[in-house]
């Protein structure tokens, strides 16, 4: 498809893409608040006004941000960029990659969240997104039994997706002892052993 682009289209994304990987990193650097327009431009080596040519506004550049960190994770999911065969195995590396990923980072987390409250169409929601891609990995592991096929894979996906937030809020605020890989690896292990005891079990 990128092959099928004509030289301005392709330079036009790439541009686009220069503009996103250098917010995003002085974001993290510097913060969201004290990052300006212009520090990205200069970043990206393009003027200032081409900026607006790309995002009315900085607060702009967050959905898109995080549009295009879920397209990488999407990618980094796939079989043929080497992602375990397993799809809970998957699950669990997607978890990772986003733990790792500087949009988590709560302080910028929440200047996300407050640019994207007002999207309209939920389809465009970074968090159905983020369910959605979690569900395929259900499905998948559902195909291969890896989990109950009788559950319903966007509700599973909702499930993992509140799984790792809840996880990513204790561990910000110190309560996971455990390394962050491993807790999150333990998290979704227990969610899907569960956590009956032999009398539920039997009343069951």
């Amino acid at each position: 498809m990128e092959g099928s682009l004509s030289r301005r289209e392709r330079k036009k994304q790439e541009t686009r893409l220069r503009l996103m990987e250098a917010a995003l990193r002085l974001f993290h650097e510097n913060g969201y608040d004290d990052t300006t327009v212009e520090q990205i431009a200069v970043a990206a080596d393009v003027a200032k006004g081409t900026f607006f040519n790309y995002f009315e506004t900085k607060e702009a550049t967050l959905p898109a941000l995080v549009e295009w960190r879920l397209q990488r994770l999407e990618e980094a999911l796939l079989l043929e960029q080497g992602a375990p065969a397993s799809p809970v195995e998957r699950i669990k590396t997607a978890l990772r990659l986003l733990a790792d990923d500087p949009l988590i980072d709560p302080t910028l987390a929440r200047q996300v969240f407050a640019a994207i409250v007002h999207q309209q169409e939920s389809a465009q929601h970074p968090g159905f997104a983020l369910a959605q891609l979690l569900a395929e990995q259900v499905r998948q592991a559902q195909a291969v039994g890896e989990i109950r096929a009788d559950l319903d894979p966007v509700y599973l996906g909702c499930l993992v997706r509140a799984l790792f937030f809840q996880q990513m809020t204790m561990w910000h605020h110190g309560h996971c002892p455990a390394p962050l890989p491993e807790t999150l690896d333990k998290a979704v292990d227990l969610l899907l052993d569960g956590v009956a005891g032999p009398a539920w079990r039997q009343s069951s």
